[in-house]
Order: structure tokens, then sequence, then C-alpha cells
């Protein structure tokens, strides 16, 4: 979900041109910023989708605005200074409204027109500069909004002693009615519900990284979503210092999230059913994903309607024949009538498509012939062959010769998780070698501080640099050989992902190629449940369309995979490598116990026929 609702959305992937013109520097070539070429490339990078672009925006303000970025980067003007001119802009585009004059009303349409172009410019400078910030969202999402309160507040004043059409009774409180009802019960939901639906629609279409939703359904109650989230971020951030930027976004992020999740009960059910089924959008079958962009796409008409751009057209005629309260009226009438039928249309959708999900898997868990499914740990199972990750980073510390014990690394080691398991530090869009490097970082970090690495930072950074490039490699070749496996148990089996994480799975197994390997991903941090909570793997079983005694479960955490996966039935396939510590079970319950995730061919068969009886 996006804060910003009232106007055309600004550039939203685009790459610094700093970076640009060293990734083409690589490559051998020459990039000028200013050739028609880049500004081409750097236009069509900020254009979502055929779908949900307004034609007025992708041959007009959107170049201008590209244009407007360029010129303030030059000049060395902050975006957060361009959203406060676009404040100025806008407010003084309702003053302008106010007057029934012809002159009057056309310097308003320009001002508004140039506060639309510096909001189109401040996202497209703050990404081509790399000065994104808290404070600047907040601006931005603040300063629409004070746009269309001057420009009505003006249109009131502007009404008031006029008289109602066919009477002769003054506009008075009456005109302040209707600009009330326009703004604050029309206008407002219109807005933020065309642009969730913007962004669903970019969601099924781009995935997660191209779009803006930011919604997390988990399977134990369907109010937790984002405004819980948002909601324990204010918490969280009670008390604290230079923090008042973040907590008034948090805050009234939170307040919109929950408007339009309470606005779409059956789009959040449809949600949370594919997030548990699939375990992310991008495990989302293409032929599920391209029913539900058929039936979305006739609906984007709509959201572009109620935004921004019909609204200033509609701003500038009626102000410009003296006739404002016709805006009002389209507002409160045409466009809420627009608003019924594209939300009636899209839960009907969503409906539609929930039903057919959970058709198709009580068919699938009923007539499908039995056969076993399998479900994979990731880390320490699939990116390592069994070795703790621990003793996976010591045995890298030893390579690289960094001077530390084992025990200080331990601690530092053991540090690092902790801090990662109580603070959100690995975002959703991390690589698994951001993820690896962040890891670093913090152990890294820890060590200096406790002085048991006693080196200068430019040696530090080397040696994490050095560090980092050797972790990952063993990690790719580790998975490429696993990747072999799977693939020979791919056509017979179902296979799925039952892994703790951050919430960035899907990214990582895009990085390593395994995206179409696993029929379903059920991860920790989507699915709100935890290893060794044996309820993970049981919710792995069923969206598979399997019992816990059809799986066969294969980790390398005797805690945390074996234990809990027997406990419901499962199979299970200890890959023991080398662990943390030297204990042993004392009475091992694992079906299985091999070395290399290849033996699992080996044995396969014979856990196979346990099941089957």
């Amino acid at each position: 979900m996006t804060k910003d609702t009232n106007k055309p959305s600004s550039t939203e992937h685009l790459t610094p041109l700093s970076t640009q013109r060293e990734e083409k520097s690589e490559a051998g070539s020459d990039y000028k910023v200013d050739s028609l070429s880049s500004f081409r490339t750097l236009l069509h990078a900020s254009f979502k989708s055929e779908d949900t672009e307004e034609w007025l925006d992708v041959y007009f303000t959107r170049p201008i605005g590209l244009a407007f970025a360029l010129l303030w980067r030059r000049l060395g003007v902050t975006p957060n200074a361009v959203t406060i001119l676009s404040i100025f802009l806008g407010v003084g585009a309702g003053v302008m409204f106010y007057f029934t004059d012809t002159l009057h009303n056309i310097i308003g349409i320009i001002l508004l027109m140039l506060a639309n172009f510096c909001d189109s410019t401040d996202g497209q400078l703050a990404r081509l500069t790399n000065q994104r910030s808290m404070k600047g969202r907040c601006l931005d999402g603040f300063a629409g909004d004070v746009w269309f309160v001057a420009i009505y507040l003006a249109i009131v004043l502007r009404i008031w002693h006029q008289p109602i059409p066919g009477t002769s009774m003054p506009w008075g409180l009456w005109g302040l009615a209707l600009a009330a009802l326009a703004g604050f019960l029309s206008h407002s939901p219109q807005c933020s519900l065309s642009d969730y639906y913007r962004q669903i629609h970019l969601y099924f279409l781009k995935g997660r990284a191209g779009s803006e939703l930011d919604s997390y359904p988990f399977p134990q109650g369907d109010d937790e979503h984002s405004y819980e989230k948002e909601h324990a971020i204010v918490e969280s951030l009670k008390g604290k210092k230079d923090v008042f930027w973040d907590r008034a976004f948090h805050s009234n992020y939170q307040h919109y999230c929950k408007s339009q999740e309470h606005r779409t009960p059956d789009f959040q059910r449809f949600h949370k059913a594919l997030l548990a089924r699939y375990g992310s959008i991008e495990q989302v079958p293409q032929d599920l994903k391209d029913r539900f962009l058929a039936g979305s796409r006739p609906l984007m008409p709509f959201t572009n309607l109620l935004t921004f751009n019909c609204r200033g057209i509609l701003v500038y005629v009626t102000c410009l024949l003296n006739c404002p309260w016709v805006y009002l009226l389209v507002e409160v009438t045409l466009l809420n009538l627009a608003y019924v039928y594209m939300h009636k249309k899209h839960e009907a959708l969503c409906r539609e498509e929930l039903n057919r999900l959970l058709s198709n898997s009580e068919k699938g868990a009923t007539d499908r012939e039995k056969s076993v499914a399998y479900l994979f740990d990731f880390g320490g199972t699939l990116d390592t062959g069994g070795c703790h990750w621990g003793k996976m980073l010591w045995h890298g510390y030893e390579r690289q010769a960094i001077p530390v014990s084992e025990a200080q690394f331990r601690e530092a080691y053991v540090h690092a998780e902790r801090t990662l398991g109580k603070q959100p530090i690995i975002k959703k869009e991390y690589t698994f070698r951001q993820m690896l490097e962040t890891k670093l970082q913090i152990e890294f970090d820890y060590l200096s501080a406790q002085g048991w690495l006693n080196v200068d930072a430019e040696t530090a950074r080397q040696m994490q640099t050095r560090l980092l490039a050797d972790l990952y490699n063993k990690v790719k070749i580790t998975i490429e050989a696993n990747k072999c496996v799977l693939l020979q148990l791919q056509p017979q089996h179902r296979l799925g992902l039952v892994t703790n994480f951050y919430g960035n799975m899907s990214v990582v197994l895009k990085e390593f190629g395994l995206s179409n390997l696993f029929q379903t991903v059920t991860e920790s941090a989507v699915v709100g449940v935890r290893k060794p909570d044996p309820q993970i793997f049981q919710l792995a079983a069923e969206t598979l369309g399997v019992s816990p005694s059809d799986a066969v479960v294969v980790g390398d955490s005797y805690t945390k995979d074996i234990l809990p996966a027997h406990s419901i039935g499962c199979q299970t396939v200890w890959i023991k490598g080398e662990g943390w510590t030297d204990d042993e079970p004392s009475d091992c319950i694992a079906d299985m116990i091999i070395h290399d995730l290849s033996e699992l061919l080996v044995v396969k068969d014979k856990l196979e026929e346990r099941i089957n009886g």
C-alpha cells in the first residue's frame, strides 16, 4: 500500500544516475546523463505498466516531471524542497480559484499543474540522488492533502454568497456541507481504494518487488494485517528520541492501512489463502495470476478516473465556467457511483478466485492420486549441505585468517542472530548475498567493539569483503549441487519449502534459480509460525494437499526439523553434518540419516514404501 493517492505516481524503481554511469563504464561505454537515450531510459523506468498508466501521465506529466527532476538535480535542489514548493503552489492555486474572473482561474490552473509536476518530480529526484527519507515520505503524503483542502475551502468561500441554482437561497453552509461530503466522504476513500487496487494489480503483474503493496495477512486471524504491523512500529517508537518523523509517518500510515484493509474483506481472505497455499506471490501459478489480471484490468480505468487527473480537469473546467459547485456534485454522485462499481466488481473477483482456489484444493486432496510430498528446510540444508551456519561461518573466518578465536566468534555469532531476531534489519527485498553481508557486518562490529578484532577500519572492510565472497561462492556451489537432486524429485513428487526466514525467501529462491521447483513455500515471517512449532509443517502439508503422514521432512536441525515433524506423523530425514555442538540425541527418532542431499535419492524408495504401506 502507498499513502499517496491524490496525485500521479512518481518513479518507483529508478536506478540512481551515478550508479548507471558506473555500470556503463564497467561495460566499456560512456554514459552521458544528458543524452536523449539516457532520458528515455529513465522515463521508461518510471512507468509501472501499460494497464495502470494514464495517457496524460505517460505523454505529459511524467516527461515534464523527469525533466524538472534532472534540472533540480543539476542545481542541487533537494527532494523535500521540491515537495514544499508543491505545497505552496497547490495552496496558491486554491487562492486563485476563489476569484471568479478568468485571469485568476487561469493562474490557478497553471499553479496546480506546476504543483502536480513537482509531485511527480520529488519522488523521481529522491531516487536519482538517493535522498529518500522518512521526512520526505511524510511531506509527500501531506502535500496533496493540503492542495485539495485549499481548493475545497476556496470553492466554499467562492460560492458562499452565490445562489443555489434554481433558487434565490445562497449556498452558505450548504456549500460547506457539500464540500465536506465531497472531500471527506468521497474524495479520500475514492483515492485510497483506487491506489490500493492499482498496487494489487501490479502485485499480481510484477510480484512483490514491482508493487508497493505491503500487506501480509497471517493464518491466525483476518485482522492481522499491515495495520497491526504499523501499530507495532508506532508503539516501539514511543519514548525514543529523534524519531518524530518516523512516528508521524507510521502513525498516519497505520490508519490508512486499516481503512484499505477494512473495506476489502474478500481480497484479504483471498490474499491470505494464496500465501498459505503458495508461500509468496512469486510462487503462485501463472495461469491463476493471468486470470486475476484479466478480471482486474477492466477496473484500472476506474482507478485512474478517481485520482488526480480527472479531478484536476473538472476543477479547471468548472472554475473557468464559474460553476465550481458542479465539481463537488460530480464528486459525490458520478465519481461515487464509479467508486461503488469498482469496489463491488473487485470484491466479486476476489470471492470468485477464492472459491476456485478452495475448490481446487479440496479436489486435489480427494481426487489426486496418493503420492509422497517432500518438505525441505533451507538454511543449513539446501545452502550448506547439513553444516550448521555457525560452523560454516567459522570455517570461513579460518580460511580468511580473521584474527579472532573461535570462542570470540561464537559470541559475535550469537549476538548477530539475536539482533536479527529482535530487529527488522533484513528487508523483504534483500538477496541472500545482502543478508549474509548484513550478518557479517553485525559480527565484525561486535568483534571490534569488544576489542577482539584489532585492525583498522579499512583492513576490517577488506577482510569482510573477502569473507563474504568466500562464503557466498560456497553457498552457490552447494545449492547448485542440491538443485540437481530437487530436479530429479520434482517430476514425480510435490515439493515444498519450510523455513524460518525474514520475509525475503522468494527473492532468495529467484537469486539461486529455485523459484519454480517448489509448489509451496512456508516461510515463518509470512505465516507467523516458527520452527520448532509443528504447526508450520502441518500448514505446509495442507497447502500441498497431503496429510503429514504422506510427507517426508528433510532438514539439518534435529530439534527444529526432525522432532516437530515427527510429532505430527511425518517421515523424517536428518541430513547430519557438522553441528554447532558435538551433542548427540540420546534416542534418535529420525527415520533416515544422510550426510549429503544426494543420498536422499538412494533412500527415497524405502521411505515411500513405509508411507504407502
